[in-house]
């Protein structure tokens, strides 16, 4: 007995009973259903296609990443929501394709048949279209755009306001206050022709 107690304070004292590293967030294949809470999120395709600018502009070559997304809250949600849970849209090399001052510019809408909006409608599965272009009016080659996506999505979790009973989404935080992934999916970026 007293030698496997001495046993078990050799190892903690050698960091032995410490905590393993941080759990993986879970990797489910592209198209399966992500649960973050405030909505359920699928992606559909990423395909990187020549669009008409409406400026009139030659076309450019522009990645569209196309979400299905159901709301389950009881009104309509902002797509900046959304957009916030995706924590990152990275190139598999790591570069980031939605960080602000970066070289991407980005678009997200619910195309619609009067025209694109910014609201995820309650309690409906809404298709959510992220366009993904270089900056600028010189022509973009498909092939500087990746091959693969990987997104890592945030999850929300309800809180109530204390003193009005209000209800709102906040991004589930880790012990250093920074959003946690729910889940990484690698999306293949298929080329039209």
């Amino acid at each position: 007995m007293l030698l496997g107690a001495a046993g078990v304070g050799t190892v903690a004292a050698a960091g032995g009973l410490a905590e393993g590293p941080p759990e993986r967030p879970p990797r489910p294949p592209a198209g399966a259903e992500i649960d973050q809470d405030v909505f359920r999120t699928r992606v559909r395709d990423a395909v990187v296609h020549l669009a008409a600018e409406d400026s009139g502009a030659p076309r450019n070559a522009v990645l569209d990443v196309t979400f299905s997304v159901y709301n389950d809250a009881r009104s309509s949600v902002p797509l900046d929501y959304l957009e916030r849970s995706l924590l990152r849209v990275a190139a598999p090399g790591g570069e980031r394709l939605l960080d602000a001052g970066r070289r991407w510019e980005h678009l997200m809408s619910v195309p619609g048949e009067g025209g694109a909006s910014t609201q995820l409608p309650p309690r409906r599965t809404s298709t959510v279209l992220l366009r993904i272009k270089a900056p600028g009016t010189e022509p973009v080659p498909a092939g500087a755009y990746p091959a693969r996506l990987d997104i890592d999505f945030g999850r929300y979790e309800n809180h109530e306001d204390f003193l009005t009973g209000r209800h709102r989404a906040e991004l589930v935080t880790g012990d250093d206050e920074r959003p946690l992934v729910a889940a990484q999916v690698a999306v293949p970026v298929r080329k039209a022709g």
